[in-house]
Parts: C-alpha cells; structure tokens; sequence
C-alpha cells in the first residue's frame, strides 16, 4: 500500500508542475458525469505518433497503439497487461483502474515497471473524471468500466483521450473501440497424457476492428509461457490475415481442442484450477 501511494503523490507531484487539472481539481471533489457538463480536455487536438507494444504483439499490432484510440480487449488478465507492458517498457507512465484483482506484483510479472504506476482499484461512479485526470500524466489508461457507459460519455471519455494523445484499454465493450482483442482458443501445457505440472499456456489471439485494423488477424502467443512473459509460439506461421468477416475469423480461429467450445474447453478450466495455476492470469 506504501509503494501505492508514493506513486500517487509522484504522478499528482508532476501534474501540478505541468499544469492545474482543468473543471476542478482532486479527484475526491468529481461528481457524476453530467450530460450538460464538458469533461477536463473535452476537445480534439490531432497528434501524431503511437505507443509501443511487446515483441509478441508486433505482428497483430504492427503499428503499435495509436495515440488518443480507444483499444478493448478480453476480460483477462495477461493479455489486459501485455497491452500496457510495451508503453511502460518505453518509461511512460502508466495507470489501471477498476480492476482490484491485478496487483503490482502481477504488473511487474508482466513487464511494466511499478515505478511508473497507479492503481486505482474502485474508480466509482465519477470514473469517467478519474480517466480525464489520469490521461493528464499517463500516456496508457488500462480501464475496467463499473458501469456501461451511455453513448455520450463514451463519446466523451474518447475525446478526453485524444485531446490528451494517451492510449485508452478498455477491458470489456466498447462500441468506439479503433480494434478489439479476443482470444478465440487456449490450451494448457504440462499436463502430457493426465498428469504433470502446467507450465504454460497457449491462446490464439485475434484482433478486429476499424481502420488499419478492419481484416481481422491471429497469432498463437504464449500468455503466459514457461517463463511467466508473454511471446510467439515457436514455429507460429506469423500473424494471419483474415479475408473474410469477424465470424470467419472465430471460425478459423476455432474453439478449445478438442471439444469446439469458442471461449474455452470448461472442463480443462476446472482441470487447470484443481492444478492449482495461478488465477492472476
């Protein structure tokens, strides 16, 4: 909790030195969204560049994260953290909110640096004020939403997002997303013929979307592999690029081996918790 709150005063420190937090002030003092009140930043700044990602995620993402998009992904951990690991590596500041269960350590495991990290754990119901302040210091926001949000504070939260130029992850829907990550298949390894020790686990990831992002495309990577990181399953033909539309993409990208399920066979779940993995991941 200490190393948490040395990460608040640090970021908020910067803030103040940059510039005062426009429509308010702390934090504490945000009241709900209003549908007649602007946003901190509620304005549109073009800006050129993108954030890095990981080696493993070039080939899906080969342009990196474009400045002020809006980026959802699959409820999953590794994957929600892969995301922000490239941009932290880079020596940005990076924060997560509404997402209790990831902890610095989880982070850390994960590739970002915890020196250059917020938590928010509970954002509550003036959490689109909480993203406006973040953005303000952090070039990646990784959010998990407590509520859906209405279609005017979307249009909002991503305004506020490209006014500052940061990269907002979205865990869960988001209908103004630029691309959207699934992972179509996973598979345990370690467990050979009923038995052994899981040691990694390998998903086909398939990322859709708008733009540059419009011709979906798959990649098995390692989330996480025997070394706890994420990267590219040896001998993967690479990332492919899918003709066809969305469901063309779950259809090649098929479902757990060998039972079809899309989101995973229910019966290895049960096999790898009673393997005792690790539920970070």
């Amino acid at each position: 909790m200490g190393a948490e709150l040395a990460q608040v005063t640090s970021l908020l420190s910067r803030q103040d030195e940059a510039r005062p937090l426009s429509g308010g002030g702390a934090l504490s003092d945000a009241g709900p969204l209003s549908d007649a009140g602007p946003l901190p930043g509620d304005s549109v700044v073009p800006g050129a560049g993108v954030l890095p990602v990981l080696p493993a995620l070039r080939e899906l993402l080969p342009r990196g994260l474009q400045r002020g998009s809006v980026v959802a992904t699959e409820d999953w951990a590794l994957l929600c953290l892969a995301l922000a690991a490239g941009t932290s590596n880079a020596g940005s500041w990076c924060a997560i909110a509404g997402l209790p269960d990831l902890g610095v350590a989880a982070a850390a495991d994960a590739g970002l640096d915890p020196d250059r990290l917020l938590l928010i754990a509970e954002p509550g119901a003036a959490w689109p004020q909480v993203v406006a302040s973040l953005l303000d210091g952090c070039d990646l926001v990784l959010l998990r939403p407590p509520s859906r949000p209405s279609a005017q504070v979307r249009r909002r939260v991503e305004a506020v997002t490209r006014r500052h130029g940061g990269v907002l992850v979205v865990v869960g829907d988001w209908a103004g997303a630029q691309c959207r990550l699934t992972v179509a298949h996973r598979e345990w390894t370690g467990i050979g013929a009923g038995h052994g020790r899981l040691r990694a686990r390998r998903a086909q990831v398939v990322v859709e979307g708008r733009g540059a992002a419009a011709r979906p495309r798959a990649q098995w990577l390692w989330l996480p592999g025997p070394d706890g990181t994420a990267a590219v399953v040896a001998g993967d033909i690479g990332a492919l690029v899918i003709g066809e539309p969305a469901s063309a993409a779950w259809a090649l990208a098929g479902g757990c081996w060998p039972c079809g399920a899309r989101t995973g066979c229910p019966a290895s779940r049960t096999l790898a918790r009673r393997r005792g993995h690790s539920s970070r991941w």
